[in-house]
């Protein structure tokens, strides 16, 4: 990946829906070597897809709570067995097996407290081997990206 690879994928991420003209424009570049770096950069796997950024709260979704889950046993048929479940489950937007005193750690999305509580009696509760499933509830959220710094953010 190369100095214009890094700028092409910064200005992506800013705005998805720049069209190749535009493309063009910002890099010096006929809209054909864009296109093929484009086409190099999804199949080497750096580039992983396009999407509309939408506002959760706007959506309907305006409780986020981390939830920290706890298992009763390590063997890898019951970790194995825990992340397909909770991979069916929608409110829950990202998951991550970690290192530490907890072993996942869930971001979930619900429109308030009763939808969560639903969710956890209803849903995680009901999973096997949970010992433990602590809760933190965000108050505000400071800051959030999904832009990688692939170039500088000070021109020369």
């Amino acid at each position: 990946m190369d100095g214009i690879d890094r700028k092409l994928i910064s200005l992506l991420q800013g705005n998805g829906k720049l069209t190749m003209k535009e493309l063009s424009a910002e890099l010096g570049l006929s809209i054909t070597p864009i296109y093929e770096r484009l086409r190099r950069l999804e199949n080497k796997g750096l580039i992983t897809g396009y999407h509309a950024s939408v506002n959760p709260k706007k959506a309907g979704f305006g409780f986020e709570v981390f939830s920290s889950v706890t298992l009763e046993s390590h063997k890898a048929d019951f970790l194995r067995e825990f992340e397909v479940e909770i991979a069916k489950f929608s409110e829950v937007m990202e998951c991550y097996h970690l290192a530490g005193s907890f072993d996942f750690l869930l971001k979930i999305l619900v429109k308030d407290m009763d939808e969560y509580a639903a969710f956890v009696n209803r849903k995680l509760a009901k999973l096997n081997n949970i010992r433990l499933v602590q809760s933190m509830m965000v108050l505000k959220k400071i800051k959030q990206t999904a832009v990688l710094p692939l170039v500088d953010e000070v021109s020369p």
